[in-house]
């Protein structure tokens, strides 16, 4: 949605502020602004001209010669444009001027002939994505020849582009920012001129109206005007509407579109003279009824369409387009004025079904304001009448049976301070709900709220008047501090173990990934896993959303490829998500997962700066479970998505918990990144239900000192660490305090098809100190043992 500056002024005094400090007003209170851009950004030595002669170019047939005076000078530009003319005016580029389009004009030869300067269209003037010749303007726009280009169209402006939530349609016009900066200015807004003169209708061109659906439609106005000038709009209006994004096309369908952003209601002119016997129905479409809208497209209908129709056929497809057959041209003489209220989830529906979006749809789909039907109408009419000569009869046609009543809610100052935690002064809520065009009254400790019918859609409790309260005060003014919480509520037990774990990785350096839920087949299919297996969304967003994940470790390599492609070369990157495990049955199987991934150098201050390998992923997954009072044990991995040479499963309690590893170099590779990746995926679930059931126990402080010995032993690749400890625990007996390896060796002096393995075995006794004689004779059962299991101990 665009909005002016100058279009706001004059609606509220904001001259003592800049766009920029506007724009920071609004998304402050919750309108967020995506950009304030000057109107008349790169556009430098743009003049008014006028075309006083025009002849045929010598040498080519589609070139013409004109005389344009720009002020001080007459010049020759030569020009390919087929709409120009004698005395048109026009905006002129001069010798070193600048456009928007992103090119210089500079004096040259075309065919032979010398051009000084360009003739501009729309498109040049950055106005629009697409013209069809030069820009003529009005004649009776009183430039002056010569004037500068950026002041004479009001590019002296500044454009707001801001976004709405879908809860707030009352701010999709420049009334309705007018009206949230009052509520933070405390100003006043200054209506639009809405007085039009009126003439006795005639019998002949009487309307007749009749609404079969008064739920689909609860109110509609319409009104009759003659011997409408149909013409180009006045410069102004072109100007304010090519600002905002819309293309200007009659003086009559301008002014439906300038009222529509001025206050936000969707209006719609028919030819009256189209409509057969002056009827006006509104109605549910026939199925198999069609109806070709203004953009030139024929639409078949359903009964669960809403239409505008006339004795015979529909006419407009009710609150999103017009038909073209009743399309207002520079031949029509009399016009209808529609201004309507529609219920949003029919014009949802429609507009979906169609594939449609416009003005209208957008604003009737999310809540119009049903009360500003005739205001929109009577500031429409007095334009028509201003601009296009129209003489408007005194009679309409109306339906309306249902007025709109104010919705009432009490509302509790005290109940602000127990939400957030900040003492407003009940006076400072009253003023600030009245300021917003809430109908307030003061009854004890209370404070009685009417809704206004612009904010219908969204406020309807107490709570929601306790948001606009908050907003408007400021949300900056807040302080941040913990709500208060009963002493005998237990939290979740599943809750902190998140939260532990989410520490734990945090502290390792890694940041915190969020992903969606969801997952495309490219990207599942890379990492050759069964896409078809996933649960399948029925309507998804984009080809990259088609299924709920399986696994996290996808999502955080796509993460990592995108931060490489970026130059961050160094990834450290953890998620704590669920995941969605189709078993048969009508819903999924949602279990936690935590994935972990690291790329480049490791993260700084947490450990020595160098390239990752795959004992950091271990480390990783050891020491969270660890963490939780568990010990992990790892065996060889079959995922297919992981280096068969660097990767394992990891084991608790004898049941797979999860995998850590090096991504396939096959996987990097396809997917453009040109560094090891290495992660690992752990099953929360299983993690926090075994961590629940083992009982922890505490020991005292050991009284005597360890005896640490190593051992290295060679054996074959095949066999994991994990079968080595094994055999050394059960021989080395109960004063085997700690095994940990610390090598892994292959290469030279190591036969081919073998690694070396070192550990460090950590002795004690609770009783004594251990001598040597006796730790040696461990170290000798452990080496018999060893060797009885055909593996060799290295010197």
């Amino acid at each position: 949605m665009r909005i002016t500056y100058n279009w706001l002024k004059e609606f509220i005094d904001i001259e003592d502020l800049s766009p920029q400090e506007v724009a920071d007003i609004m998304t402050d209170i919750g309108i967020e602004v995506d950009s304030v851009t000057y109107a008349g950004k790169d556009i430098e030595k743009v003049v008014i001209g006028k075309i006083l002669t025009i002849e045929k170019h010598p040498n080519a047939d589609k070139l013409k010669i004109c005389q344009v005076d720009v002020g001080d000078t007459v010049l020759q530009i030569v020009t390919g444009a087929d709409n120009i003319f004698e005395g048109a005016v026009i905006p002129v580029a001069l010798h070193g001027s600048k456009l928007p389009i992103g090119i210089r004009i500079k004096k040259s030869k075309l065919r032979g002939v010398e051009s000084n300067g360009m003739l501009c269209s729309e498109e040049e003037l950055g106005l629009t994505t697409h013209s069809e010749g030069i820009m003529i303007l009005p004649e009776d726009a009183g430039l002056q020849i010569g004037e500068d280009a950026v002041k004479a169209l009001g590019l002296d402006d500044w454009i707001i582009e801001y976004e709405i939530t879908t809860n707030r349609p009352d701010a999709l016009s420049v009334l309705g920012i007018a009206r949230e900066l009052k509520s933070v200015l405390g100003r006043e807004i200054v209506l639009p001129e809405t007085s039009f003169s009126t003439i006795d209708e005639n019998a002949s061109d009487a309307l007749t109206l009749s609404v079969k659906d008064e739920v689909a439609c609860p109110r509609y106005d319409g009104f009759v005007a003659r011997n409408v000038k149909v013409k180009q709009s006045p410069l102004f209006m072109q100007m304010r509407l090519h600002k905002v994004g819309l293309k200007p096309i009659n003086n009559v369908v301008d002014i439906t579109n300038y009222v529509l952003y001025e206050l936000g209601q969707p209006m719609h002119a028919f030819d009256a003279d189209k409509l057969t016997e002056n009827t006006i129905i509104v109605r549910r479409a026939k199925d198999g009824e069609t109806i070709v809208t203004l953009d030139g497209i024929e639409r078949k209908l359903t009964s669960e369409d809403l239409v505008i129709a006339d004795a015979e056929r529909p006419v407009a497809l009710a609150g999103i387009m017009g038909g073209e057959d009743s399309g207002v041209t520079f031949n029509t003489d009399r016009i209808v004025l529609e201004s309507a209220h529609f219920e949003p989830l029919t014009i949802r529906k429609t507009a979906k079904r169609l594939g449609i979006s416009t003005d209208a749809s957008y604003r009737f789909e999310r809540g119009a304001d049903i009360e500003a039907t005739i205001f929109a109408a009577e500031r429409a009419l007095h334009l028509l009448q201003k601009f296009a000569d129209a003489e408007i009869y005194s009679g309409k046609v109306e339906f309306y049976p249902k007025p709109y009543t104010p919705k009432v809610i009490v509302f509790n100052p005290e109940k602000v301070k127990k939400l957030i935690g900040v003492d407003i002064p009940p006076r400072k809520s009253f003023e600030i709900l009245n300021s917003l065009g809430f109908p307030v009254k003061k009854e004890q400790d209370y404070i009685i709220v009417k809704v206004p019918s612009w904010r219908k859609y969204d406020v309807s409790r107490e709570i929601d008047l306790i948001e606009e309260v908050v907003r408007i005060y400021g949300m900056k003014k807040i302080e941040s501090t913990y709500p208060l919480l009963h002493s005998n509520v237990e939290r979740p037990r599943r809750f902190d173990n998140i939260m532990k774990t989410k520490e734990f990785l945090s502290a390792k350096g890694l940041n915190e990934a969020i992903n969606y839920s969801f997952i495309g087949k490219k990207l599942y299919d890379a990492f050759g896993l069964d896409f078809e297996n996933l649960i399948k969304i029925s309507n998804p967003l984009s080809e990259e959303w088609v299924g709920m994940r399986g696994l996290l470790t996808p999502s955080l390599v796509n993460n990592c490829v995108q931060n490489v492609k970026r130059n961050e070369k160094n990834v450290a990157l953890f998620e704590v998500s669920v995941v969605f495990e189709n078993v048969g049955k009508e819903l999924p199987d949602e279990k936690l997962h935590a994935a972990f991934l690291l790329s480049g150098k490791l993260p700084e201050g947490i450990y020595s700066e160098r390239e990752v390998d795959f004992y950091d992923i271990k480390g990783i997954a050891e020491e969270l479970i660890e963490y939780f009072g568990l010990k992990a044990e790892f065996e060889r991995s079959e995922e297919k998505f992981l280096h068969p040479g660097q990767s394992a499963n990891i084991v608790i309690n004898g049941e797979k918990a999860g995998f850590i590893g090096r991504i396939h170099p096959d996987i990097e590779e396809n997917m453009g990144i040109k560094q090891p990746v290495f992660a690992g995926e752990i099953v929360l679930e299983k993690l926090f239900e075994l961590a629940g059931k083992e009982k922890k126990s505490f020991k005292k402080l050991p009284k005597f000192p360890p005896v640490t010995r190593d051992i290295a032993v060679l054996v074959d690749r095949e066999i994991p660490a994990s079968k080595v400890e094994e055999i050394i625990k059960k021989a080395a007996g109960k004063l085997l305090e700690k095994i940990k390896l610390f090598d892994v060796y292959e290469g030279e002096n190591i036969p081919e098809g073998k690694k070396s393995l070192a550990f460090s075995l950590t002795f004690r006794s609770p009783q004594k100190t251990l001598s040597d004689e006796e730790v040696s004779r461990i170290i000798g059962k452990v080496v018999k043992k060893l060797s009885e299991s055909n593996i060799t101990i290295r010197a």
